[in-house]
């Protein structure tokens, strides 16, 4: 009899928990969240729905903290940026979401299922403190850009939701599908956001160069 699967993963230094996450974003990456379940999960890793059980109530806890990894995320990559001029950052920050979106393509399915439900699958809203000082700081960066000229007076939830919605609806344009970027998709995706961001920023007018 051949070993246990949870042998494949002896080696690993995450705990249990995070396996299970882990795990969970490769099965929601190959069959999408409808597809994501529980048993297949314990399967892949080795281990029983009891141990499972120990660390998540259910199927609906293993996707907020998927939900709580794509904000936390998103918080990290502002971290890097916050220093600069508000219009490089905006930009630097926008080419970091790009690139977790076209190399996580579990985040992407997970954020669409989130926003396709009518009342989401709450692996966003549950986790939403967590964006609450990132707010604040966005805002201050959106309100710098105002003082200096070089944006049009835009809301940060407005930014948000159409930052995130501009970057989303390019990659499901793109190859939603395979989940596969090349190269030169990802930066012609860059790009098209890129551009579209700085159209929403100015309305479209000269003040942001090239």
């Amino acid at each position: 009899m051949p070993p246990p699967k949870r042998n494949k993963y002896l080696s690993s230094s995450l705990s249990t928990r995070d396996l299970i996450v882990d795990v969970a974003e490769q099965l929601i990456a190959q069959h999408g969240v409808e597809g994501l379940k529980l048993k297949d999960i314990t399967k892949e890793i080795g281990i029983q729905l009891p141990s499972l059980y120990a660390h998540f109530a259910g199927r609906s806890a293993v996707l907020i903290e998927i939900g709580k990894r794509i904000l936390e995320g998103i918080v990290e990559d502002f971290d890097k940026i916050e220093n600069l001029p508000p219009r490089e950052a905006l930009r630097e920050h926008t080419r970091l979401m790009v690139h977790r979106c076209t190399t996580n393509r579990a985040h992407v399915l997970v954020l669409l299922a989130d926003f396709a439900a009518p009342q989401g699958i709450d692996a966003l809203n549950a986790n939403e403190a967590i964006l609450y000082p990132y707010y604040e700081r966005l805002t201050a960066v959106l309100e710098k850009g105002r003082e200096e000229g070089l944006f049009n007076k835009v809301e940060t939830e407005e930014f948000i939701a159409n930052r995130l919605g501009i970057i989303l609806v390019n990659i499901a344009f793109a190859s939603l599908k395979t989940g596969v970027f090349t190269e030169e998709q990802a930066a012609r995706l860059e790009i098209n956001a890129l551009a579209q961001i700085d159209s929403m920023l100015t309305d479209g007018d000269s003040r942001t160069g090239s």
